[in-house]
């Protein structure tokens, strides 16, 4: 019976301690104590968050930018510019090859438009010839 009044008694003074006001204020204490943790680690968290996406802009914007697009435009033309020129008649003159005019400066792309006695100009990249047809083959 001892026993059990010193039990109910024990039970009562930590009931008594968690019902006292420094009770409260240490429960208080590790509420207040575990929210700014989890606010700090959110507010990290957040931060990183803000961080990166504002990377993935920069990069975005970087690759977007009035230059950038200005430059490739212009590597662009320039390819365009050099393959147009390879195929320019000069261009292909300078490999060696020759165009053939009749007298009106018309290109002559067949042997069988010519007669034989006819007048051309035969150019070359660096100069023209006039030439007259013989019979042909």
């Amino acid at each position: 019976m001892v026993a059990e009044r010193r039990e109910r008694l024990d039970h009562a003074r930590s009931r008594l301690r968690l019902l006292s006001p420094v009770a409260a204020i240490e429960q208080n204490h590790l509420r207040l104590d575990d929210l700014r943790n989890r606010l700090g680690s959110a507010l990290r968290a957040s931060t990183q968050l803000r961080h990166e996406a504002l990377r993935a802009v920069r990069a975005r914007l970087a690759s977007t930018s009035p230059q950038k697009r200005v430059e490739q435009e212009s590597h662009r033309l320039l390819s365009l510019w050099k393959r147009l020129e390879s195929a320019s008649p000069q261009s292909v003159l300078k490999r060696g090859y020759a165009i053939v005019r009749d007298e009106a400066g018309r290109p002559v792309a067949r042997a069988k438009a010519i007669k034989p006695g006819q007048p051309l100009v035969t150019e070359f990249h660096d100069g023209k010839v006039r030439v007259r047809a013989e019979d042909s083959d």
